[in-house]
C-alpha cells in the first residue's frame, strides 16, 4: 500500500497508517495536499477544534475535493502506476463535488472515494457538521457511488447516528455505497459539546450495524479502536516468548494495552495516560512527550535498558505536543538509563529488540 505525496512520489505506508484497517495491498491514498482548501465544515466532533491550546503540532482545516491540483495527481498516478488502485481520502463532500466534478474525476482515473458522510439524513448531517451545505451530498451520492467504489465513514455521534444507525446503513446500501466504516466518536476534556458512546451504546451499533449489512450486502467494517473500546481487539499475532535480557517497557495507550499483554507476556507493558487530551482518548496515536516522559518518570533508573514507543506516535519528527524524536530519546536516556526504539506494529517489536541487543 502507498500514499501518494504532494511531491509526486509513492511513500510505502501500512494498515496502521489507515485506522488499522486491513485494505487491498495495490492501493494508493491521495490525501490533502497543503494546497488544498477548507472543508467547509464546523463538526461537532473534529479532532482539530478539541485540542490543547498548548499543542505545537498543527493540522490545517482542508479538504481533499479543495485541492486545485487533484486531478492532476490521479492522472499521473493513473499514467505511470495503472496496477494500483486509486483511492481519494479525507473528504466530507461538502465543497467541491457536483456532477461536473464527479465526470472529471473519472476522467482523470479515480477508482475510490473514501468520504465522511456520518448520517443519510439531511439535516442532522447539516447540523453535525454545522455546514449549510452539508445536505447536498446526499443527493450526489448515489451518482458518485455509482462512477466510484465508496467508502462511508461514519463516526459516531450520540444524538445525531446512533439510534437509527440500521436505517442509515440501509439508506447507504440502497444508495450504491460499497462500505461503511464505523468509528466511535473521540472526545477530548475541550469538547462540551460531544459525550463518548456507553458500552451499551457501542454494542447496540455493532448488532444493528452487522445486521444490515447482512441484510442489504453493504460490507460493515468495525476498525480496531471499535474493538479496543468493546475489549474485543485481538490481532493475528503472537504471543511471542521473547525475554529481553536488559529492563524492557513496552509503552502504549489503554486501549492497546490488553492485547499487548497477551503477544508479549514475557516484557511488562505500561499504561500511557493521555492526560494531555483527557477524556476519552486511549489510542497509542495520540500519545504525547510530555505523557510519555511522566510515564518514564515512575520506572526504576538502570545503567542500560530499552524502552519501545509506538511509532504513531511520531509526525514527521515530532510528537503532538512538540517534542522531537532525538529530544525524547536523550532525554529518557539521560534521566533514566534507557535507550527508545519503536515500532510500527506489534509483529515488529522482536526484531527491533534484537536490533537493540536486548535478547
Amino acid at each position: 500500500m502507498y500514499e501518494f505525496t504532494e511531491d509526486f512520489k509513492l511513500r510505502k505506508i501500512t494498515k496502521y497508517e489507515l485506522d488499522g484497517v486491513d485494505e487491498r495491498e495495490d492501493l494508493v491514498v491521495i490525501p490533502p495536499s497543503s494546497r488544498a482548501g477548507p472543508c467547509g465544515s464546523y463538526c461537532l466532533f473534529c479532532y482539530l477544534r478539541q485540542n490543547p491550546p498548548e499543542m505545537i503540532y498543527r493540522v490545517s482545516f482542508h479538504d481533499t475535493l479543495n485541492d486545485p491540483e487533484l486531478e492532476k495527481r490521479i492522472a499521473y498516478v493513473s499514467e505511470h502506476y495503472p496496477e494500483l488502485w486509486i483511492r481519494v481520502t479525507d473528504t466530507a463532500g461538502n465543497v467541491g463535488l457536483d456532477e461536473k466534478r464527479v465526470e472529471s474525476l473519472s476522467r482523470a482515473g479515480l477508482d475510490e472515494m473514501q468520504i465522511s458522510i456520518h448520517t443519510t439524513k439531511k439535516e442532522k448531517r447539516i447540523a453535525l457538521m454545522r455546514s449549510p451545505l452539508a445536505g447536498r451530498l446526499i443527493d450526489f451520492l448515489p451518482l458518485v457511488a455509482r462512477t466510484f467504489r465508496v467508502i462511508a465513514d461514519i463516526i459516531l455521534t450520540p444524538g445525531y447516528n446512533v439510534d437509527d444507525i440500521g436505517e442509515i446503513i440501509r439508506d447507504l446500501a440502497s444508495m450504491d455505497v460499497a462500505e461503511v466504516r464505523l468509528f466511535p466518536v473521540g472526545v477530548t476534556k475541550y469538547n462540551k459539546d460531544v459525550r463518548p458512546l456507553t458500552k451499551e451504546e457501542l454494542v447496540f451499533v455493532k448488532e444493528r450495524a452487522l445486521e444490515a449489512g447482512k441484510e442489504t450486502g453493504i460490507k460493515v467494517v468495525i476498525p480496531p479502536v471499535f474493538k479496543a473500546l468493546l475489549g474485543e481487539l485481538r490481532l493475528d499475532v503472537g504471543p511471542f516468548d521473547v525475554e529481553p535480557t536488559i529492563p524492557t517497557y513496552i509503552l502504549t495507550g489503554e486501549l492497546a494495552y490488553p492485547e499487548l499483554r497477551r503477544i508479549f507476556p514475557r516484557i511488562p507493558v505500561v499504561i500511557v495516560k493521555n492526560e494531555f487530551f483527557g477524556g476519552n482518548i486511549g489510542t497509542a496515536g495520540l500519545l504525547t512527550g510530555r505523557d510519555v516522559l511522566r510515564t518514564v518518570k515512575g520506572l526504576p533508573e538502570v545503567d542500560i535498558g530499552l524502552i519501545l514507543l509506538p511509532e504513531l506516535m511520531f509526525y514527521g519528527d515530532k510528537t503532538l505536543d512538540g517534542y522531537t524524536r532525538d529530544e525524547l530519546i536523550s532525554r529518557i536516556l539521560v534521566e533514566k538509563g534507557y535507550m527508545v526504539e519503536s515500532a510500527l506494529e506489534p509483529a515488529e517489536i522482536p526484531r527491533v529488540l534484537e536490533k537493540a541487543g536486548a535478547v
